[in-house]
């Protein structure tokens, strides 16, 4: 008679455990988005219904310069981080500019000052938030007609010009406001070029504008009231929030942050406004901020400093202008918020200029929407 030897057995308890792990996994799937998240909990893309070959294809093409220099991609599905890989020497823990995406956090703190009530409404009249002014250049009734909801959707009619000159040319706006004394001053005294709320002109000087907004509404710098109602309900102890001119919060393009804890902020607005159970921006801005107020072009739409996009070739589903939620910064930083997917994606990168600026627009449809297994 012969007997099992131990190897059988350790091979036994092997797969028994392996079985005892898919089923953990598997179950996890289930309702994901409503536990409480300490720390992103992983799983592999194909548990959270994403064809994995597909994600490989998207990751040699990466590898291979394909899209240019991407750092970092990261997916979450139903609260999993099914897929997180970094390029070109960047890791976990290093913090991104995230330029423009700082505008839709800079969003977040518009909607919690209302809720809190520091801010009463929208229509609120913008130059009355500034009584420190004696007055404003170029004012004409078109300037005193500027509301706070102008500033939010890029419309408030003020001479901005963001892309007919390189950076370092001193007619570029954005070069102009950094070497100001004063960088709401100096936006608020730009000439009237049309009347706010008639045309969208993307104006990070406008941005600039809320964080004075929010200085003189909550009475500490924005940098300060986010880390206390915004980023430490998020979890986030682990970033940076440059100043300029006052030391005014840089609200156009300042924070520097680590890809996963981006990821926080697209899946908190992913879950209408709540994080581990807990509202932290209200549901009811996460709806209104997120809405194509704007119609762009052809593709893109506006909300309040947030960006939209359809959602193309995906069977059964009818493309609508906000289907997919974007946080858009220079160079490739992205945050994409699918609600239909349950999912978020983040991408970090170089690209500054050339055929793959804003590659992520691209691939994300291409590879990340179409993975999604129906």
């Amino acid at each position: 008679m012969s007997y099992p030897t131990k190897n059988h057995w350790d091979f036994k308890i092997s797969i028994l455990l392996l079985i005892i792990i898919l089923l953990f996994n598997i179950s996890c799937s289930v309702n994901s988005s409503d536990r409480d998240v300490s720390d992103w909990k992983t799983a592999p893309p194909q548990y959270q219904g994403l064809d994995a070959s597909i994600l490989a294809n998207l990751d040699l093409k990466i590898r291979a310069g394909d899209y240019g220099e991407i750092h970092s991609l990261l997916i979450i599905r139903n609260g999993f981080l099914v897929y997180e890989r970094y390029y070109r020497g960047y890791d976990v823990n290093e913090k991104h500019q995230l330029f423009s995406v700082t505008k839709s956090f800079t969003s977040a703190l518009i909607g919690i000052a209302l809720e809190q009530g520091h801010i009463d409404n929208l229509d609120h009249n913008v130059l009355s938030f500034f009584p420190e002014y004696e007055g404003f250049e170029n004012l004409t009734p078109d300037k005193e007609a500027i509301v706070l909801r102008n500033v939010l959707t890029m419309r408030m009619g003020t001479h901005w010009d963001e892309f007919t000159y390189p950076f370092d040319d001193p007619r570029y706006s954005v070069y102009q406001i950094i070497h100001s004394p004063d960088w709401v001053k100096y936006v608020l005294d730009q000439p009237m070029v049309e009347p706010p709320g008639t045309r969208f002109r993307y104006n990070t000087g406008g941005t600039m504008v809320l964080s004075g907004i929010l200085r003189n509404s909550v009475g500490k710098q924005a940098q300060e009231f986010a880390d206390e109602f915004l980023m430490k309900p998020l979890g986030i102890d682990n970033y940076i929030w440059e100043t300029g001119a006052q030391e005014l919060t840089n609200t156009g393009w300042g924070l520097w942050m680590r890809p996963r804890d981006m990821a926080r902020f697209g899946q908190m607005y992913l879950n209408g406004g709540k994080w581990n159970k807990k509202q932290v921006v209200p549901a009811a801005w996460v709806e209104t901020s997120t809405f194509n107020h704007v119609r762009v072009n052809s593709i893109f739409s506006y909300g309040y400093q947030w960006w939209m996009m359809p959602m193309d070739n995906v069977a059964g589903h009818v493309p609508a202008p906000g289907d997919i939620k974007i946080c858009w910064g220079l160079g490739d930083q992205f945050i994409f918020v699918i609600p239909d997917l349950n999912m978020v994606v983040v991408s970090t990168a170089g690209n500054f200029s050339g055929e793959n600026e804003d590659s992520a627009i691209e691939f994300v449809p291409d590879y990340i929407v179409r993975a999604v297994e129906r």
